[in-house]
């Protein structure tokens, strides 16, 4: 599969250039700065594209150009206060709607990974998201309300809703060899393995049921990476399509 990675000389996208190289993708690097790269792993690239992701047009001329299957986006960081702001809403709208152009041209829908944050995934058996109790990083929620609000034939769309992530090396190319998706244990709109204990606690009970166990929901960036690339290996049959997708370490 042919993929863009936008953000890709940032903490998650620089490994997911790594991964899909390893899994047999081309790919092509967007950036806005092609020095940060690696000069060892900008032999192995289809291309590196100079661009701005808060554009369409120049997420557009990229895909367009290299006749790209896939799309990662990994550019930009959420803001973690509610009342903080990043350009994390301009980049998906304007990644969204280079997809959906680039799309209809073909009269096929890109396949797309976007990135959001633990606190879009579900409390199993609750109305609410994790995001309702632990209000950091509400910035997410644009990307989900932009996505749930596109019709089924204009993206195959996913969302990785991971933890903190930290870094197996400060390497990014290549990855370590343990760094592997089947490091993790994944599943889709709740946190895998979430337990409801103290939710019925009166008053506080989401409260501490969130609070008791984000903390063991920190995974590796190089493991998230190695997932999404993957995944894109199953192209239109993945599983996690239209899904918000949670993951954590597998138990030892």
């Amino acid at each position: 599969m042919k993929v863009l990675v936008l953000g890709s000389t940032g903490r998650l996208g620089s490994r997911v250039l790594s991964a899909l190289l390893a899994r047999g993708h081309s790919v092509v690097a967007f950036a806005r700065d092609s020095s940060k790269l690696p000069p060892s792993i900008i032999s192995q690239l289809l291309a590196v594209e100079l661009g701005d992701a808060t554009k369409s047009a120049d997420i557009t001329a990229a895909g367009n150009k290299h006749q790209c299957d896939a799309i990662v986006n990994t550019a930009g960081y959420a803001a973690m206060a509610p009342w903080g702001k990043s350009d994390l809403p301009s980049i998906v709208d304007a990644v969204i709607a280079a997809a959906l152009e680039i799309g209809q041209g073909r009269e096929t829908p890109l396949r797309m990974w976007f990135l959001g944050g633990l606190g879009l995934l579900d409390l199993p058996n609750t109305n609410y998201k994790i995001v309702d109790y632990l209000r950091m990083f509400p910035q997410h929620r644009h990307t989900w309300a932009k996505l749930q609000a596109l019709p089924p034939s204009g993206i195959k769309w996913s969302v990785l809703c991971p933890g903190v992530m930290y870094p197996m090396s400060e390497t990014t190319y290549p990855l370590p060899n343990k760094a592997s998706a089947n490091n993790l244990t994944v599943a889709s709109t709740s946190p895998p393995e979430w337990s409801s204990k103290l939710l019925g606690t009166p008053l506080i009970g989401g409260y501490l049921n969130v609070l008791s166990q984000v903390s063991s929901y920190k995974t590796a960036l190089e493991d998230n990476a190695d997932f999404i690339a993957q995944d894109l290996l199953e192209g239109a049959e993945s599983p996690w399509i239209y899904q918000k997708v949670g993951t954590k370490n597998k138990r030892q």
